[in-house]
Protein backbone atom coordinates (compact mmCIF):
# COMPACT_ATOMS: atom_id res chain seq x y z
CA UNK A 1 0.00 0.00 0.00
CA UNK A 2 1.17 3.44 -0.93
CA UNK A 3 2.61 5.66 1.78
CA UNK A 4 0.21 8.14 3.10
CA UNK A 5 2.19 10.30 5.24
CA UNK A 6 2.89 13.56 4.17
CA UNK A 7 6.28 14.71 2.59
CA UNK A 8 7.97 17.54 1.01
CA UNK A 9 9.19 18.15 -2.39
CA UNK A 10 11.73 20.65 -3.73
CA UNK A 11 11.94 22.10 -7.04
CA UNK A 12 15.44 22.80 -8.09
CA UNK A 13 15.00 25.58 -10.35
CA UNK A 14 12.82 27.87 -8.33
CA UNK A 15 12.56 28.88 -4.29
CA UNK A 16 9.46 26.08 -4.37
CA UNK A 17 8.16 23.82 -1.86
CA UNK A 18 5.33 20.86 -2.20
CA UNK A 19 3.64 18.98 -0.01
CA UNK A 20 2.60 15.57 -1.33
CA UNK A 21 -0.50 14.89 1.33
CA UNK A 22 -2.38 11.44 -0.47
CA UNK A 23 -4.25 11.11 2.65
CA UNK A 24 -5.88 14.75 1.89
CA UNK A 25 -7.94 13.07 -1.56
CA UNK A 26 -10.32 11.24 1.17
CA UNK A 27 -11.86 15.22 2.69
CA UNK A 28 -15.42 15.09 2.19
CA UNK A 29 -17.02 17.47 0.07
CA UNK A 30 -20.16 18.98 1.67
CA UNK A 31 -23.33 19.51 -0.73
CA UNK A 32 -25.42 21.91 0.63
CA UNK A 33 -28.68 20.39 1.33
CA UNK A 34 -31.37 19.13 3.47
CA UNK A 35 -28.42 16.10 5.36
CA UNK A 36 -25.82 19.02 5.96
CA UNK A 37 -27.00 19.52 9.76
CA UNK A 38 -26.94 15.81 10.35
CA UNK A 39 -23.72 15.17 9.40
CA UNK A 40 -21.28 18.16 9.90
CA UNK A 41 -18.37 16.98 12.21
CA UNK A 42 -18.37 20.65 13.53
CA UNK A 43 -21.37 21.50 15.43
CA UNK A 44 -21.96 20.39 18.73
CA UNK A 45 -23.37 17.28 19.56
CA UNK A 46 -21.40 15.63 16.81
CA UNK A 47 -18.31 15.78 18.76
CA UNK A 48 -17.65 12.06 18.03
CA UNK A 49 -17.35 12.42 13.87
CA UNK A 50 -14.17 14.55 15.27
CA UNK A 51 -10.33 14.00 16.29
CA UNK A 52 -10.22 14.51 20.41
CA UNK A 53 -10.04 18.41 20.85
CA UNK A 54 -6.69 19.71 21.68
CA UNK A 55 -7.92 22.97 23.04
CA UNK A 56 -11.21 25.19 23.80
CA UNK A 57 -13.21 28.17 25.37
CA UNK A 58 -14.10 27.72 27.53
CA UNK A 59 -11.52 25.72 28.86
CA UNK A 60 -13.85 24.22 31.53
CA UNK A 61 -15.62 20.69 30.15
CA UNK A 62 -18.53 21.76 32.54
CA UNK A 63 -19.13 24.28 30.34
CA UNK A 64 -20.53 24.33 26.86
CA UNK A 65 -17.60 25.03 23.93
CA UNK A 66 -17.57 28.00 22.50
CA UNK A 67 -14.44 27.57 20.14
CA UNK A 68 -13.29 24.55 20.26
CA UNK A 69 -9.10 22.98 18.43
CA UNK A 70 -8.84 19.70 16.89
CA UNK A 71 -6.04 17.83 14.77
CA UNK A 72 -7.13 17.77 10.61
CA UNK A 73 -7.59 14.43 9.97
CA UNK A 74 -6.33 15.03 6.59
CA UNK A 75 -3.09 17.09 7.02
CA UNK A 76 -0.77 18.35 4.51
CA UNK A 77 2.20 17.56 7.77
CA UNK A 78 2.59 15.17 10.11
CA UNK A 79 3.26 15.62 14.28
CA UNK A 80 5.72 13.42 15.98
CA UNK A 81 8.04 10.62 15.06
CA UNK A 82 5.38 9.46 12.46
CA UNK A 83 6.86 12.51 10.79
CA UNK A 84 10.34 11.97 10.56
CA UNK A 85 12.79 10.09 8.48
CA UNK A 86 12.40 6.56 7.96
CA UNK A 87 14.50 4.58 5.31
CA UNK A 88 13.96 1.22 5.12
CA UNK A 89 9.82 2.40 4.40
CA UNK A 90 10.30 4.52 1.60
CA UNK A 91 11.68 5.58 -1.82
CA UNK A 92 14.43 7.87 -1.87
CA UNK A 93 12.58 9.65 -4.16
CA UNK A 94 9.87 10.35 -1.69
CA UNK A 95 11.55 13.46 -0.02
CA UNK A 96 11.76 14.34 3.63
CA UNK A 97 8.63 13.85 6.06
CA UNK A 98 6.88 17.09 6.28
CA UNK A 99 6.79 17.43 10.01
CA UNK A 100 4.64 20.17 11.49
CA UNK A 101 1.22 20.53 13.20
CA UNK A 102 -2.34 20.96 11.08
CA UNK A 103 -5.15 21.74 13.36
CA UNK A 104 -8.87 23.10 12.51
CA UNK A 105 -9.95 26.00 14.90
CA UNK A 106 -14.12 25.20 14.98
CA UNK A 107 -15.58 28.93 15.22
CA UNK A 108 -18.96 28.39 16.64
CA UNK A 109 -21.11 25.54 18.20
CA UNK A 110 -23.80 26.04 15.52
CA UNK A 111 -24.02 25.51 11.98
CA UNK A 112 -23.12 28.94 11.17
CA UNK A 113 -21.75 29.12 7.84
CA UNK A 114 -20.63 33.44 7.44
CA UNK A 115 -18.91 34.62 10.11
CA UNK A 116 -21.23 37.43 10.01
CA UNK A 117 -24.34 35.61 12.23
CA UNK A 118 -21.26 34.54 15.04
CA UNK A 119 -22.38 36.52 17.84
CA UNK A 120 -18.99 39.39 18.43
CA UNK A 121 -18.84 38.26 21.84
CA UNK A 122 -18.36 34.14 20.51
CA UNK A 123 -16.24 35.59 17.86
CA UNK A 124 -13.58 36.95 20.31
CA UNK A 125 -13.19 34.18 22.21
CA UNK A 126 -12.26 32.23 18.91
CA UNK A 127 -9.65 34.74 18.25
CA UNK A 128 -8.43 34.19 21.27
CA UNK A 129 -8.89 30.44 21.37
CA UNK A 130 -6.61 30.78 18.15
CA UNK A 131 -3.88 33.02 19.87
CA UNK A 132 -3.45 31.06 22.66
CA UNK A 133 -2.72 27.79 20.43
CA UNK A 134 -0.36 29.85 18.29
CA UNK A 135 1.09 30.58 21.72
CA UNK A 136 1.60 27.06 22.93
CA UNK A 137 2.57 25.91 19.03
CA UNK A 138 5.37 28.48 19.56
CA UNK A 139 6.61 27.34 22.97
CA UNK A 140 6.92 23.69 21.72
CA UNK A 141 10.31 24.17 20.29
CA UNK A 142 10.18 22.17 17.04
CA UNK A 143 8.82 25.07 15.06
CA UNK A 144 10.27 27.31 13.13
CA UNK A 145 7.00 29.72 12.13
CA UNK A 146 3.07 29.31 12.59
CA UNK A 147 0.11 30.71 11.09
CA UNK A 148 -3.71 30.61 10.81
CA UNK A 149 -5.96 31.13 7.53
CA UNK A 150 -9.36 30.89 6.50
CA UNK A 151 -11.25 29.25 3.68
CA UNK A 152 -14.59 30.71 3.23
CA UNK A 153 -16.76 29.62 0.39
CA UNK A 154 -15.65 26.59 -2.30
CA UNK A 155 -14.07 29.19 -4.81
CA UNK A 156 -11.47 30.07 -1.90
CA UNK A 157 -11.14 26.00 -1.62
CA UNK A 158 -13.57 25.12 1.41
CA UNK A 159 -14.56 21.68 1.43
CA UNK A 160 -17.33 22.25 4.52
CA UNK A 161 -19.29 25.15 5.03
CA UNK A 162 -19.55 25.15 9.16
CA UNK A 163 -17.21 28.36 10.02
CA UNK A 164 -13.99 26.84 10.65
CA UNK A 165 -10.07 28.12 10.10
CA UNK A 166 -6.91 26.02 10.29
CA UNK A 167 -3.51 26.70 11.94
CA UNK A 168 -0.32 25.31 10.60
CA UNK A 169 2.95 24.74 12.06
CA UNK A 170 5.45 24.34 10.00
CA UNK A 171 9.82 23.16 10.37
CA UNK A 172 10.96 26.13 7.96
CA UNK A 173 9.77 29.73 6.78
CA UNK A 174 7.82 29.93 3.62
CA UNK A 175 9.28 31.29 0.60
CA UNK A 176 6.51 34.24 0.58
CA UNK A 177 7.12 35.20 4.14
CA UNK A 178 11.35 34.97 3.40
CA UNK A 179 10.63 37.39 0.85
CA UNK A 180 8.36 39.72 2.82
CA UNK A 181 11.11 39.64 5.85
CA UNK A 182 13.78 41.15 3.12
CA UNK A 183 10.67 43.48 1.49
CA UNK A 184 9.88 44.94 4.83
CA UNK A 185 13.41 45.43 5.39
CA UNK A 186 13.96 48.25 2.77
CA UNK A 187 10.09 49.49 2.99
CA UNK A 188 9.25 49.07 6.75
CA UNK A 189 5.93 48.90 7.89
CA UNK A 190 5.58 52.08 9.82
CA UNK A 191 6.28 53.52 6.59
CA UNK A 192 3.48 51.70 4.31
CA UNK A 193 1.23 52.34 7.27
CA UNK A 194 2.06 56.37 6.98
CA UNK A 195 1.86 56.13 3.43
CA UNK A 196 -2.23 54.31 3.79
CA UNK A 197 -3.19 57.04 6.34
CA UNK A 198 -1.89 59.62 3.87
CA UNK A 199 -3.29 58.03 0.68
CA UNK A 200 -6.34 57.72 2.40
CA UNK A 201 -6.30 53.50 2.15
CA UNK A 202 -7.09 53.46 6.13
CA UNK A 203 -10.36 51.70 5.84
CA UNK A 204 -11.12 50.89 9.80
CA UNK A 205 -8.84 50.69 12.68
CA UNK A 206 -9.85 48.93 16.56
CA UNK A 207 -7.63 49.01 19.35
CA UNK A 208 -4.16 49.22 17.92
CA UNK A 209 -5.27 47.61 15.02
CA UNK A 210 -5.69 49.34 10.98
CA UNK A 211 -7.31 48.11 8.47
CA UNK A 212 -6.06 48.78 4.85
CA UNK A 213 -5.67 48.59 1.39
CA UNK A 214 -2.45 47.72 0.69
CA UNK A 215 -1.05 49.71 -2.97
CA UNK A 216 -0.88 46.80 -5.14
CA UNK A 217 -4.03 44.59 -4.54
CA UNK A 218 -4.32 41.20 -5.67
CA UNK A 219 -8.01 41.48 -6.03
CA UNK A 220 -10.47 44.40 -5.47
CA UNK A 221 -11.06 45.17 -1.71
CA UNK A 222 -7.97 43.34 -0.46
CA UNK A 223 -7.57 44.24 3.00
CA UNK A 224 -4.28 43.81 5.36
CA UNK A 225 -5.04 44.19 9.37
CA UNK A 226 -2.13 45.68 10.46
CA UNK A 227 -0.96 46.67 14.53
CA UNK A 228 0.29 50.03 14.60
CA UNK A 229 3.49 49.58 17.16
CA UNK A 230 5.88 46.78 15.80
CA UNK A 231 5.05 43.20 17.09
CA UNK A 232 6.44 40.20 15.55
CA UNK A 233 4.18 37.37 16.64
CA UNK A 234 0.25 37.77 16.86
CA UNK A 235 0.25 35.14 19.87
CA UNK A 236 2.27 37.56 21.77
CA UNK A 237 0.20 40.53 21.50
CA UNK A 238 -2.24 39.85 24.51
CA UNK A 239 -5.00 42.80 23.56
CA UNK A 240 -4.99 41.51 19.88
CA UNK A 241 -7.77 39.22 19.76
CA UNK A 242 -10.46 41.18 20.10
CA UNK A 243 -9.54 43.82 18.26
CA UNK A 244 -8.48 41.68 15.32
CA UNK A 245 -12.19 40.07 15.62
CA UNK A 246 -14.05 43.32 15.38
CA UNK A 247 -12.05 44.32 12.62
CA UNK A 248 -12.47 41.32 10.54
CA UNK A 249 -15.52 41.52 11.01
CA UNK A 250 -16.19 45.09 9.89
CA UNK A 251 -14.25 44.09 6.69
CA UNK A 252 -16.02 40.76 5.89
CA UNK A 253 -19.23 43.19 6.21
CA UNK A 254 -17.80 45.73 3.95
CA UNK A 255 -16.24 43.32 1.55
CA UNK A 256 -20.01 41.73 0.87
CA UNK A 257 -21.85 44.42 1.01
CA UNK A 258 -20.16 45.48 -2.07
CA UNK A 259 -19.73 42.29 -3.28
CA UNK A 260 -22.70 40.05 -1.95
CA UNK A 261 -22.10 36.17 -1.14
CA UNK A 262 -18.29 36.92 -1.85
CA UNK A 263 -16.03 33.87 -0.59
CA UNK A 264 -12.48 34.89 0.12
CA UNK A 265 -9.22 33.79 2.02
CA UNK A 266 -6.96 34.82 4.76
CA UNK A 267 -3.96 34.52 6.31
CA UNK A 268 -1.81 35.15 9.22
CA UNK A 269 1.79 36.31 8.35
CA UNK A 270 3.78 36.11 11.51
CA UNK A 271 8.21 36.82 12.30
CA UNK A 272 9.95 33.36 12.34
CA UNK A 273 9.79 31.31 15.95
CA UNK A 274 13.38 30.89 15.39
CA UNK A 275 16.59 33.53 15.52
CA UNK A 276 15.68 37.01 16.82
CA UNK A 277 12.76 38.89 16.07
CA UNK A 278 13.42 41.51 13.02
CA UNK A 279 13.04 45.12 14.06
CA UNK A 280 10.07 46.81 12.88
CA UNK A 281 8.38 43.77 12.06
CA UNK A 282 4.49 43.94 12.09
CA UNK A 283 2.51 40.75 12.16
CA UNK A 284 -0.89 41.11 9.74
CA UNK A 285 -3.53 39.05 8.42
CA UNK A 286 -4.25 39.29 4.72
CA UNK A 287 -7.42 38.97 3.48
CA UNK A 288 -8.17 38.64 -0.02
CA UNK A 289 -11.24 38.28 -1.53
CA UNK A 290 -12.24 35.76 -4.19
CA UNK A 291 -14.09 38.02 -7.30
CA UNK A 292 -11.57 37.59 -10.21
CA UNK A 293 -9.99 34.32 -11.40
CA UNK A 294 -6.50 33.44 -10.99
CA UNK A 295 -5.68 31.63 -14.39
CA UNK A 296 -2.76 30.89 -16.82
CA UNK A 297 -1.07 35.02 -16.40
CA UNK A 298 -0.84 34.88 -12.87
CA UNK A 299 0.32 31.22 -12.67
CA UNK A 300 2.87 31.83 -15.79
CA UNK A 301 4.37 35.06 -13.93
CA UNK A 302 3.44 35.32 -10.24
CA UNK A 303 1.74 38.88 -11.84
CA UNK A 304 -1.86 39.27 -10.54
CA UNK A 305 -4.58 41.34 -12.13
CA UNK A 306 -7.48 43.53 -10.41
CA UNK A 307 -9.98 45.50 -11.90
CA UNK A 308 -10.28 48.16 -9.06
CA UNK A 309 -6.96 49.70 -7.73
CA UNK A 310 -6.00 50.52 -3.91
CA UNK A 311 -7.61 53.49 -4.00
CA UNK A 312 -10.53 53.30 -5.73
CA UNK A 313 -10.77 49.64 -3.15
CA UNK A 314 -10.50 52.20 0.02
CA UNK A 315 -12.98 54.57 -1.36
CA UNK A 316 -15.30 51.69 -1.95
CA UNK A 317 -15.19 49.87 1.50
CA UNK A 318 -14.67 53.11 3.75
CA UNK A 319 -17.81 54.36 1.95
CA UNK A 320 -19.83 51.26 4.14
CA UNK A 321 -21.98 52.77 6.93
CA UNK A 322 -21.08 49.70 9.57
CA UNK A 323 -23.42 49.24 12.73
Amino acid sequence: MPDQRPCLADDATVPRRVFVAPGRAARPIEVPGSAELATCPFCAGHEHLTPGEVARLPESAALPWSARIIPNRYPVVADGDDALPAASDRSPAAGPRAHGVHEVLVESPRHDTCILTVAPAAWRLAWEACRRRLAALAARGDLAWTTVFKNSGPAAGASLAHVHSQLVGLRFIPPVVAAELTGAAAAPFSRQLDEAAAEERVVAAAGGLVALVPRAPRQPYEVWIVPRAPQPWFHADADAAGALADLTRDVVGRIRTLAPGADYNWWLHQAPLVGAAPPGWHWHLEILPRLSGIAGFELATGCHITTVGAAESARRLTSIRRP
